[in-house]
């Protein structure tokens, strides 16, 4: 996999916690090496696999040799656990997603834009950390003007591009004042297309992004970011593969560990004048039509599943 800026944290706590057990090291595998009719069965003969941890691996056919195989998987970074029933460890990103956005709304800002990527169906609309800016812009009577959205498709290249040009094309009073990234490693590049279009950083647009990765404090200013708990992800999916391969978990397929929000200079306040006002007013004034939309929304699907 090299050095993710995330994955490497999160494999170095799985890691850690196996050699404390006890247990013998496990084995990397790219999915791309798999792929191969008949890897999979071979390299599970082989090694005699116990357990697979699955990162941001989505492989329908793969998953289904591993089940038929008998062999348990524990996933992290599965944006829908309930496509393949995998057993999922992570953290609560729809939450440290609106914790985010409401720390920019604190600050005074109004209108806030987003740099992320698409879900593991290749929409936009189904990633956990773009539901959570959304449901913290309705919390707050905010509807988000599509022209702030980049879908960067986890592109690094793409988020310094297309934040560029949304940057060009609307003028002071259309643009965001601020900017959430779901992720470190989009949120640096975004950062440097708004210093080459001669802003500011947070006096003109102010920044938040998710993961605080070890960059994030070295950044220019340095980045206020959504701590992750990257190697306890790590370590709790190794005791949760581990349960399960000994038929000793009963418990709940879902564990998600807590984030923390970590100031820096970034997300400063909003520039003085209407855009704050506007913040503070709809911030108070927005979580009851917010819970509203999100109970119709309930409603819905659920006479839907009436009728299934």
């Amino acid at each position: 996999m090299g050095h993710h800026p995330y994955f490497t944290a999160v494999l170095e706590g799985f890691h850690r916690k196996l050699e404390e057990l006890g247990q013998p090291p496990a084995l990397m595998r790219a999915s791309e090496e798999l792929r191969e009719p008949g890897r999979l069965a071979s390299m599970l003969e082989e090694s005699g696999t116990r357990g697979v941890l699955a990162l941001s691996w989505y492989d329908s056919r793969l998953y289904g040799q591993l089940a038929a195989a008998g062999v348990p998987i524990v996933g992290v970074s599965l944006n829908d656990e309930s496509i393949f029933g995998v057993p999922i460890v992570d953290c609560d990103r729809l939450a440290a997603a609106r914790l985010a956005v409401r720390h920019l709304q604190e600050r005074g800002h109004a209108r806030i834009g987003f740099v992320g990527g698409p879900a593991f169906d290749r929409t936009l609309e189904r990633d956990e950390r773009y539901i959570g800016y959304k449901f913290a812009m309705l919390e707050a009577d905010r509807h988000p003007d599509p022209r702030w959205i980049v879908n960067s498709e986890w592109i690094i290249e793409k988020s310094y591009s297309e934040t560029l040009d949304m940057l060009r094309r609307l003028g002071p009073a259309e643009r965001p004042s601020a900017i959430f990234c779901a992720s470190d490693s989009l949120a640096i590049p975004a950062m440097r297309a708004v210093i080459d279009s001669g802003l500011r950083i947070p006096e003109d647009i102010a920044f938040v992004g998710m993961d605080n990765i070890e960059f994030a404090q070295y950044t220019s200013p340095p980045l206020t970011s959504v701590h992750v708990p990257r190697e306890e992800i790590g370590a709790a999916a190794c005791t949760f593969l581990l349960d399960y391969a000994q038929g000793e978990h009963h418990g709940a397929r879902k564990l998600l560990l807590p984030c923390e929000l970590i100031v820096r200079e970034s997300s400063g306040a909003a520039p003085g004048g209407a855009d704050a006002e506007a913040a503070e007013q709809s911030v108070e004034n927005g979580a009851e039509r917010a819970a509203e939309s999100l109970a119709e929304r309930a409603v819905e699907k659920g006479a839907e599943k009436a009728v299934e």
